[in-house]
């Protein structure tokens, strides 16, 4: 029997019940009380995130499965993230896949229709095996979205050797619904029939266990839940025809069974019959049955009157529909199978496993420096696979289903979508591992500006976010530390923007088969509602101005993963980019830009590889940039704050910055030609960095 539990965790439980539990209650309480579904070394922390704030509905409280804001008119939007780490290095198709179906059902868990799904994916490198991972992981996900008619709107894709051995899936989900129709994840009475729909099987049996541990390197596959995004499509579109008739919905996710029933219950009592779990295998164990993560599976608490009408939405589909148990006033978890009890825990145990804080120490950080001139820094950021053109990967996905899809993959920093309300969303995720290993809580602080710039740089404002915070083992003291930091960054940047995190996930024990934890990559997924216009940029001839201070600030960002630090860490000045984002926003009402980018990976450099692909030369005076003199920085600092704008009325971007007390420089022109880079008049011809910029993916992939 194989247990995440601690030994001083196990004798817990036996002087709690005052008895040896049997194997089944083990594997329940294992389940619980597993990194993945308890939080037992994060929630401590977790509780000085601002979960509430303007229009928030639903936050991270009582096991909600989504978070949901009001976005007007009686309608809000739903919001989650989640990962798939461990199952996609095991197997990165079955494991990414499975993961937008969990998303999608967190979203229908609360009565709420998928609109659009966002993938951020971290593999190793393109060698062989990364790239096995990657074309797996992109299939997986299409196969699922494209299936269930999903649109995937953006993402991210990331190359660095910390995730060879564990790569990082993360998936996103907005959906919406009336405010009044919003399904809560759990129940307040007792007397409510538990009904499950879907076949249970032998796949994911003890995933929530495999999520809270080091990959083992051996054959964990069984670990691994199976996707049927046919049966997926079903069941959303089932789910959210019964869902008036349901007193809470509850994906079956990590834990299974245990997970679900007790989470649902919220300190009440549940009685299940497992023998009447509808079974995809014959011989199952009762233990099996519990904790199988078999996918495509929902669990109801219906009244009694209700349940006849429920199940018939899902025997219209040979779906199967049925009633498993019922909610009861005793707080206790019990499961029987032919009469016999199986398991029979208190709730109020498996709702409070012990929480930890553990020990914490500032990693010392040492860099290499390497001499470089421009010439070759310029070439090998820009050849960079980070910064490269993810055309391909979008191809593979329908982003045009559902027609809701304003601004597309690819097009801008964040996709816009249409509310059934007429309004328009604008989402992005962002995460930074250079910045984050260096300094983790400038990092938390960084990647919430930087969805918010991104929001901006298409006309939004951010209302909400969600955030997945994913590092090593939390027992070694500078993974700890970068954890916690990583918190304070985030909650710190969130309330400076008024942006409430309604919901999140923690993964733990992301480690290379040596032991040695990948770099910290906490994430923020940010949406947030166009105000007034919407840009969906366009490139041509103008000039391009540079809204804020370029710092010598090197550290932390791909030139140092590259070439070793050099100058300070890159730091997040919040005030700097709130206002630039605020004027980016007039700029796009105001009808002064048709291209604008905010700086991030690659810096100013990077900022410029979309311009040069587009049958486009650009012409900078080093010079006229306002902040460092030193030209490796000019062209690679990370700096926030900033935005490059492409305008034809430069004067009004510097009267408006004056005005809101940040700067604006005119700092080159954009024309018609081939992809060179004229820097101070001296011409830096990148025909072979914009072709590889446009064809890394397909070159590589297909």
């Amino acid at each position: 029997m194989m247990l995440t539990l601690s030994s001083k965790e196990m004798e817990l439980v036996r002087s709690t019940l005052d008895r040896e539990p049997n194997e089944a209650e083990w594997k329940v309480v294992d389940a619980l009380w597993s990194e993945h579904c308890s939080y037992k070394s994060s929630k401590t922390f977790l509780r000085s995130l601002p979960t509430t704030g303007q229009g928030v509905i639903m936050s991270v409280e009582d096991w909600q499965d989504a978070g949901a804001v009001d976005v007007g008119d009686g309608w809000a939007l739903v919001l989650k993230v989640e990962s798939h780490n461990h199952p996609s290095a095991v197997d990165p198709y079955n494991g990414a896949a499975t993961g937008v179906g969990g998303i999608l059902r967190d979203i229908i868990s609360k009565g709420a229709r998928p609109i659009a799904l966002l993938d951020m994916i971290r593999v190793g490198g393109l060698d062989a095996k990364g790239k096995w991972l990657l074309k797996n992981i992109i299939a997986g996900i299409a196969s699922y979205g494209n299936s269930v008619g999903v649109p995937v709107v953006g993402g991210e894709l990331s190359f660095d050797p910390t995730y060879t051995d564990n790569p990082l899936v993360d998936v996103a989900c907005v959906g919406v619904v009336k405010a009044s129709e919003i399904v809560p994840s759990v129940v307040r009475t007792p007397g409510l029939k538990l009904v499950l729909v879907g076949f249970t099987g032998l796949d994911g049996i003890g995933g929530a266990s495999f999520a809270s541990r080091k990959l083992s390197g051996m054959d964990e596959i069984g670990a691994v839940q199976i996707a049927d995004p046919f049966a997926g499509k079903i069941l959303i579109d089932a789910t959210l025809e019964v869902r008036g008739k349901v007193e809470a919905m509850k994906d079956l996710g990590g834990g299974g069974l245990a997970v679900a029933v007790t989470e649902m219950a919220n300190g009440l009592g549940a009685r299940v019959q497992l023998e009447r779990v509808p079974l995809r295998v014959k011989g199952m164990s009762p233990e099996e049955i519990i904790i199988s993560e078999t996918q495509e599976r929902m669990l109801f608490a219906v009244k009694s009157e209700n349940v006849q009408e429920v199940c018939r939405a899902f025997e219209d589909y040979n779906y199967p529909c049925e009633v498993i148990g019922e909610i009861v006033s005793e707080p206790r978890i019990t499961f029987t199978y032919e009469g016999k009890v199986v398991v029979d825990l208190p709730s109020q145990l498996l709702l409070s496993p012990p929480l930890f804080v553990w020990p914490m120490n500032r990693k010392v950080r040492t860099e290499e420096v390497k001499e470089v001139s421009v010439r070759e820094a310029l070439s090998t950021i820009l050849l960079h696979p980070d910064l490269g053109n993810k055309e391909w990967a979008y191809s593979q996905f329908d982003y045009e289903v559902g027609v809701s899809t304003l601004v597309k993959p690819g097009q801008a920093d964040s996709a816009v979508i249409e509310l059934p309300n007429g309004r328009q969303i604008a989402v992005k995720g962002d995460a930074n591992q250079d910045l984050c290993e260096v300094d983790a809580y400038e990092c938390g602080k960084a990647i919430v500006a930087e969805a918010f710039r991104n929001l901006a740089s298409v006309g939004a404002r951010g209302i909400a976010a969600v955030d997945h915070l994913q590092f090593g083992d939390p027992r070694k003291p500078e993974v700890y530390q970068d954890f916690v930091d990583s918190i304070r960054g985030i909650s710190e940047a969130a309330k400076f923007f008024s942006v409430p995190i309604v919901g999140g996930k923690v993964s733990f024990h992301n480690e290379d088969k040596n032991g040695n934890p990948i770099k910290p990559t906490p994430l923020i997924v940010m949406a947030g509602l166009v105000e007034g216009k919407y840009l969906k940029p366009r490139v041509e001839e103008g000039w391009l101005v540079l809204l804020g201070i370029t710092r010598n600030e090197l550290r932390g960002t791909l030139f140092s993963r590259l070439f070793g630090g050099r100058g300070e860490v890159a730091r997040a000045r919040l005030m700097e980019d709130l206002l630039a984002s605020e004027l980016i926003i007039k700029a796009i009402n105001e009808s002064k830009l048709t291209w604008n980018k905010d700086i991030n990976k690659g810096g100013l450099a990077g900022s410029l590889l979309p311009i040069l692909a587009s049958g486009h030369a650009v012409h900078i005076n080093t010079k006229a940039v306002i902040g460092t003199r030193d030209l490796l920085s000019i062209l690679f600092s990370e700096s926030g704050g900033r935005f490059l704008v492409l305008t034809d009325d430069p004067h009004w971007f510097h009267i408006q910055a004056s005005r809101k007390g940040i700067v604006a420089s005119t700092i080159g022109k954009v024309t018609k030609g081939k992809a060179s880079l004229f820097l101070d008049d001296v011409e830096l011809p990148l025909e072979r960095e914009v072709e590889r910029y446009l064809n890394m993916l397909e070159e590589e992939l297909s």
